[in-house]
């Protein structure tokens, strides 16, 4: 059996069945065909496991369904005092340890001792009988302050779940309960990890990349269809919608200011990505962006090129430095594909000296050498989309 706890879930009020329900739901996708039944009990989700699964291949899956605090590889009994304690003597390791304590805890409450009780009667039985099995020529000893094995009882009114390692989980909010949200999604270090973010907070996301092919070979695209692969194991279905800029950078190349050529780029972007944001019914856009880390990234070019969309714009990573995303692009696995090189489509065309305090009366004007709208549906006729 995997028992499965949740934590951010149990602050929630009347709305808390919905948001376990949700739960329930991604667990059953992220073991897919790995398990016979998953269920809720009061505060907690139990998975029974098929047998021959292995134990790595469920930790692994499990790890990345948001919304689990932590799980365990548990052992069931019936609650009762004499089936618990045959059950916590088998469950117990044959070497490794030689101190121990036992934690009780009871959502079942006319269970006939308290936790501390049975703790105690559970604990005095393995220093009786853990020696007569023949396994440990050591006999345990009790620390309840730093012991080498805790052995964790818990008891519901139909079953007792014993378990000796806790296995942290993903954290967060089920994807799912938090609607949807359209990230652009570059290729380079930052996005993978505001995505992963927003995923946390339990939304879904669906990706929009602009590439500049065929000016820039197709690494970029290739990069980021990786990067979308990883990035679904957190969210089972994933869209990727790959759109080209190639022709409204000539148009900005050839008829701005370009000092202003970055600012006029994410304008557009923003633009095109709202527009698939509400094809795809999403709530909100987001980015990778920290301030100061590029030229585009000052507070003053943040606040001119957002003036563009209509839909919040969320950037997850505005308060982290580099160190910090870097280190979160290592754990989540999309670091090495990151830094692979390739062609960005920003920084082919970009200027030596762009604006690092871009004014949106100057690029509203500069717009105005453009067809905007044209180029706009120009990329949304000619965009290709792909489903994970």
């Amino acid at each position: 059996m995997i028992l499965i706890h949740y934590h951010e879930i149990a602050l929630k009020g009347k709305n808390r069945v919905f948001f376990e329900i949700q739960l329930v739901k991604n667990i059953k996708q992220g073991l897919d065909g790995l398990y016979k039944t998953v269920k809720r009990l009061p505060g907690r989700i139990v998975v029974e496991i098929k047998p021959r699964v292995s134990k790595d291949k469920s930790r692994k899956r499990l790890s990345k369904i948001f919304g689990v605090a932590y799980f365990v590889f548990a052992d069931e009994c019936e609650s009762t005092l004499g089936e618990i304690k045959k059950t916590v003597l088998a469950h117990l390791p044959s070497n490794g340890w030689q101190t121990f304590k036992i934690e009780t805890k009871r959502s079942y409450k006319q269970f006939p001792k308290t936790s501390q009780e049975t703790s105690a009667i559970v604990g005095a039985h393995v220093l009786k009988n853990f020696k007569r099995r023949g396994v440990s020529g050591v006999r345990p000893q009790v620390n309840v302050k730093k012991p080498d094995l805790t052995c964790n009882i818990e008891i519901t009114k139909d079953k007792t779940y014993i378990y000796s390692e806790k296995i942290k989980g993903a954290g967060g909010l089920p994807v799912g309960v938090s609607g949807k949200v359209a990230v652009l999604l570059s290729g380079g270090i930052d996005s993978p990890v505001a995505a992963h973010r927003i995923m946390k907070r339990g939304s879904r996301t669906v990706f929009i990349h602009f590439h500049s092919y065929p000016q820039t070979s197709k690494a970029s695209e290739e990069k980021v269809k990786e990067l979308a692969k990883i990035l679904n194991d957190y969210q089972f279905k994933t869209r990727l919608y790959l759109v080209p800029f190639l022709d409204i950078q000539k148009e900005i190349m050839t008829k701005t200011l370009s000092s202003y050529r970055v600012i006029l780029y994410r304008r557009f972007m923003f633009r095109i990505a709202e527009k698939i944001a509400r094809r795809e019914r999403a709530l909100a856009l987001a980015t990778g962006e920290s301030v100061g880390q590029v030229a585009s990234q000052t507070i003053e070019n943040i606040n001119t090129v957002n003036s563009v969309a209509e839909m919040p714009v969320l950037r997850p990573l505005i308060s982290y430095d580099k160190e910090e995303i870097i280190k979160e692009a290592q754990n989540i696995g999309t670091f090495e594909i990151s830094i692979q090189p390739h062609d960005d489509c920003c920084t082919l065309f970009i200027p030596r000296n762009p604006a690092t305090r871009g004014k949106l009366e100057v690029a509203e004007k500069e717009e105005k050498e453009l067809g905007v709208d044209k180029l706009v549906k120009k990329c949304l006729n000619e965009m290709k989309v792909i489903d994970l």
